[in-house]
C-alpha cells in the first residue's frame, strides 16, 4: 500500500513538473494552422453538446417565435454581427472564418441539430475557446429570441423574410472616396442602420423596431451613445452602436432627422382597443395624482412645441414597442441618458394595464415630431 502512494505521488509530481514545463516554455502549439491533437475535437464537441443540452432552458419556455416582424429583426443583427463567420443562408464563408479552429459553421449547418431552446442558450451564452462570443447585453434577454426567430426560419428551409422586409439597403452603396458629405453618411446608414431601421427610419411598418422617422437628433444621438457606453442595454443595438464614432453618431443622428421628414407611412392601428386608447388619453393628459403618476404630454406630446429635443415624441410608434419598453422601464433595465432618472421616478407605479392603455393611446395617434 505504501509502495502504491509513494508511486502515485511521484507519477503525480511527475506530471505535474512536466505540465509546468509546457506552459511555462511555451511547448504546446497554439497555432490554428497545427490543428489539434488525436481526439481533443471530439472531447471538446462532445462537451459542449452536452454542456448546451444540460443547460439550456425547457422546451415550455420558448415564445412564440414564428412572426415575420421578429424573424425580420433577428436577421438584422445576425446579417451585422454574425454573418461574418457563419456567412447568410445563400452565401458561403469567407477564407479567413474558414481558417479559424474550429471553423465556425456555415448557418444551415450551425442550426441542423438544435432546437430553439438549444440555439437560445448558445447565442446567449456563447461557448469557450470556438470564437463564439455570448450576447452583448448582460440585461437583454428578450432580444435574444429575435435571433432564434431568424436561426430557426432557416432551419425550417422557409424563406424568413422577403426582400422587401429586410433588404432595404441591399443598398450597401459603394463607397467612392470623392463622394460628398451626405452620400457618405447616407451609405454608412443604410449599410447598417438601414438593415432593420429601413430606408427612411420607418422600418416597413415592423411593430418591433422603433420608428426613428419622428425621432429629433439630439435624442437620437444621446441614445446611440449610451448604447455604446453600455448603459442602455440590448444586445442588438450595443452590437451596432459599438462600430460608429462620436463623428459618425453626430452625422447619422442628425441624417435620420432630415431625411425621417418626408416619411408617410403609419402602423396599422385597427386592432386597437377604444377604451384602453380613451382610458390612455386621460392617463397620458392628466396623469392619476393618487397613484403618483405624472401626465405624459408634457415631455412626449401630443404637443405643437417639444418640451426638449432630449425627449421622444411617442405619437406614431407601434403599441408592441412602447408596451415593451415602458415595461424595461418599470424594470429598471431601460435607461442610459442624462434625462433617465426622471423616467424612473415617473413609471414605478405603473399598472400592467395602465403601460397598455398608455400604449394603445400613442399607438392610435398620427406620426409626428
Amino acid at each position: 500500500m505504501r509502495s502504491f502512494l509513494k508511486a502515485t505521488l511521484i507519477w503525480t509530481g511527475i506530471a505535474a513538473i512536466g505540465a509546468v514545463l509546457v506552459v511555462g516554455f511555451g511547448l504546446y502549439n497554439v497555432s490554428a494552422r497545427q490543428g489539434h491533437l488525436p481526439g481533443v475535437s471530439w472531447v471538446l464537441h462532445t462537451a459542449y453538446r452536452n454542456a448546451v443540452r444540460l443547460r439550456s432552458p425547457s422546451e415550455d419556455e420558448v415564445p412564440e417565435i414564428s412572426a415575420p416582424a421578429l424573424i425580420a429583426l433577428g436577421r438584422g443583427h445576425y446579417q451585422d454581427a454574425c454573418a461574418f463567420c457563419h456567412a447568410m443562408p445563400d452565401q458561403s464563408r469567407s477564407q479567413t472564418a474558414l481558417s479559424m479552429l474550429p471553423a465556425p459553421p456555415h448557418i444551415t449547418d450551425a442550426v441542423s441539430d438544435w432546437d430553439p431552446q438549444h440555439m437560445y442558450w448558445i447565442v446567449k451564452n456563447g461557448v469557450k475557446m470556438s470564437g463564439m462570443p455570448g450576447w452583448p447585453s448582460t440585461k437583454r434577454d428578450d432580444d435574444v429570441w429575435s435571433v432564434v426567430a431568424f436561426l430557426d426560419a432557416v432551419k425550417q428551409a422557409e424563406r424568413p423574410v422577403s426582400a422587401a422586409e429586410t433588404d432595404l439597403a441591399g443598398i450597401v452603396q459603394e463607397r467612392d472616396d470623392e463622394a460628398d458629405q451626405n452620400s457618405r453618411i447616407a451609405s454608412i446608414y443604410q449599410s447598417g442602420c438601414g438593415r432593420c431601421h429601413g430606408e427612411n427610419g420607418f422600418a416597413d411598418g415592423n411593430v418591433l423596431i422603433p420608428r426613428l422617422d419622428t425621432l429629433p437628433a439630439a435624442y437620437i444621438e444621446a441614445s446611440l451613445q449610451a448604447y455604446r457606453s453600455g448603459a442602455r442595454q440590448s444586445g442588438i443595438m450595443q452590437q451596432a452602436a459599438s462600430q460608429l464614432s462620436d463623428e459618425q453618431i453626430f452625422e447619422i443622428a442628425a441624417y435620420i432627422a432630415e431625411n425621417g421628414r418626408d416619411v408617410s407611412g403609419e402602423y396599422q392601428t385597427g386592432s386597437l382597443d377604444p377604451a384602453l386608447v380613451a382610458r390612455g388619453d386621460l392617463l397620458a393628459h392628466g396623469g392619476d395624482e393618487k397613484a403618483n403618476i405624472p401626465s405624459c404630454i408634457s415631455c412626449h406630446g401630443p404637443a405643437s412645441r417639444p418640451k426638449s429635443d432630449r425627449f421622444p415624441p411617442l405619437a406614431g410608434q407601434s403599441e408592441v414597442f412602447l408596451r415593451e419598453q415602458l415595461t424595461l422601464w418599470k424594470s429598471g433595465i431601460r435607461g442610459g441618458t442624462d434625462r433617465a432618472v426622471m423616467m424612473h421616478e415617473a413609471i414605478p407605479n405603473l399598472t400592467e394595464d395602465d403601460i397598455l392603455a398608455l400604449a394603445q393611446y400613442y399607438a392610435s395617434l398620427p406620426s409626428g415630431r
